[in-house]
């Protein structure tokens, strides 16, 4: 199938994303499509479940949203070492039968403190998934259609989480609200058996055939210590690295924000999950008609840059929202701004991670970019209990802002080339000096 896609990669650049992605479809959409589909049934209802089946205030709303980042943050680098020696099949089974256990646990919890520790180790989890999708997008994807291969991706989840958030609602309307855990277990609890499935399918069709991209290791027989990564890609890490770690908490707090404006306002829950399913809905389309050609046409800034400013704008009007209506047209423009940078944290990560340490970049990439889902989202909270949620919308405004300002002044396109890779040994990394800085300078 690389054989396929690299055809198509170095033709004429007019329908090879289209066309390449058919590869992708069983092992990396599928299943992407399913555990995002998982996530997003929880996401809209759980700052209700909280706040209201569990008593819980708006601040312990924003950290037990912010539950999957915190994990993330402590163990994604152990986590990109350890998935270095793991099959890239057996790690995402791994990874969602560790999500499925969660989601269930999550649906006995009585108390707000059980419920954060059973999402922190669901993080752990999904981390794991997360890193896998990536490492085998990163093997598997042609750096010049990378952006329109992971904005159609995107666009494909978000059409199907648009469609969750909506029975979410319907779920927690007539059935108890805690019930969207079971619906989150078995939607990953499938995509571990696609995933199974196609990883059985190829070895009993080839003994001497791993598939597309199916040893972590297969690219990166190096072992490159994780302090080495750290040191030659630093720069990625903080620059874009930093960008994207604030989007992730700009999107999280939007998920928590929706939600408890619509409930501010008298919305049920059908009403909530319409009003998330909207939102949805138009940032799917803009992601599927115009981010990927962006992206790889002009860049990842020329969609990062608008993308930003429209979700600031958004969180700035939420004080005027009154009714359904106006709650919709706020939920427009912030999900016009996020579908233009539909795929852009996967466009990052997958165009700067090293070809000889994936899993170790893409671990310490996960750390960097959970720090906003941490810190934003509660942070809001914090800001509503104290205030009221008028306030802490232009907290999230001005923290839009600030991500703009940086996106602008410390941000660096991806190259369309491969990455350096780490060095792996000092006569190696003599010879690297030698070939590229002719000068010791």
């Amino acid at each position: 199938s690389m054989a396929v896609v690299s055809d198509l990669a170095n033709g004429d650049g007019g329908a090879p994303a289209t066309v390449s992605s058919r590869n992708f479809i069983v092992r990396l959409i599928l299943p992407g499509l399913l555990q995002g589909k998982a996530q997003t049934f929880v996401t809209p209802m759980l700052p209700i479940f909280v706040a209201v089946d569990l008593a819980g205030s708006h601040s312990m709303v924003g950290i037990i949203a912010s539950s999957y980042p915190i994990s993330t943050f402590i163990f994604s680098p152990a986590v990109g070492v350890m998935m270095k020696h793991l099959h890239n099949s057996l790690a995402s089974c791994l990874a969602l039968g560790v999500l499925v256990a969660t989601a269930v646990l999550s649906f006995a919890a009585q108390s707000v403190y059980v419920l954060l520790v059973i999402r922190m180790i669901g993080g752990i989890g999904n981390t794991s998934f997360d890193i896998s999708q990536k490492a085998y997008m990163a093997a598997e994807v042609p750096p010049g259609i990378r952006g329109r291969i992971t904005a159609q991706i995107a666009g494909a989840q978000k059409w199907a989480i648009m469609i969750a958030a909506l029975l979410s609602g319907v779920v927690a309307e007539h059935l108890a609200t805690r019930s969207i855990f079971l619906v989150q277990a078995s939607l990953s609890f499938t995509a571990m058996l696609l995933i199974a499935s196609h990883s059985l399918y190829l070895r009993r069709k080839s003994a001497d055939l791993d598939g597309d991209g199916e040893a972590l290791t297969a690219s990166a027989p190096a072992n490159v210590p994780l302090m080495r990564v750290l040191r030659d890609h630093w720069r990625g890490l903080l620059g874009a690295g930093l960008y994207c770690a604030m989007l992730n908490g700009i999107r999280n707090t939007w998920m928590v924000a929706l939600p408890l404006r619509g409930h501010h306002i008298g919305l049920s829950k059908l009403g909530i999950g319409a009003s998330v399913a909207w939102y949805r809905a138009c940032d799917a389309t803009v992601t599927t008609i115009a981010a990927g050609h962006i992206m790889d046409k002009y860049g990842l800034k020329a969609a990062a840059i608008p993308s930003m400013l429209l979700m600031g704008i958004a969180f700035s009007l939420l004080s005027a929202v009154k009714g359904s209506w106006s709650l919709a047209a706020v939920a427009l423009v912030f999900g016009v701004g996020n579908g233009f940078c539909g795929g852009i944290l996967n466009a990052f990560a997958t165009g700067l991670a090293p070809k000889n340490a994936r899993t170790q970049f893409l671990g310490l990439w996960k750390t960097v970019t959970s720090i906003g889902g941490i810190c934003v989202p509660p942070l809001f909270g914090m800001v509503s209990d104290a205030s009221n949620l008028d306030l802490a919308g232009y907290f999230a405004s001005g923290a839009a802002l600030c991500t703009l300002l940086w996106a602008v002044f410390a941000v660096q396109d991806v190259s369309k080339e491969a990455p350096p890779d780490s060095e792996v040994s000092q006569r190696e990394q003599i010879s690297v000096s030698l070939a590229h800085n002719p000068s010791p300078a």
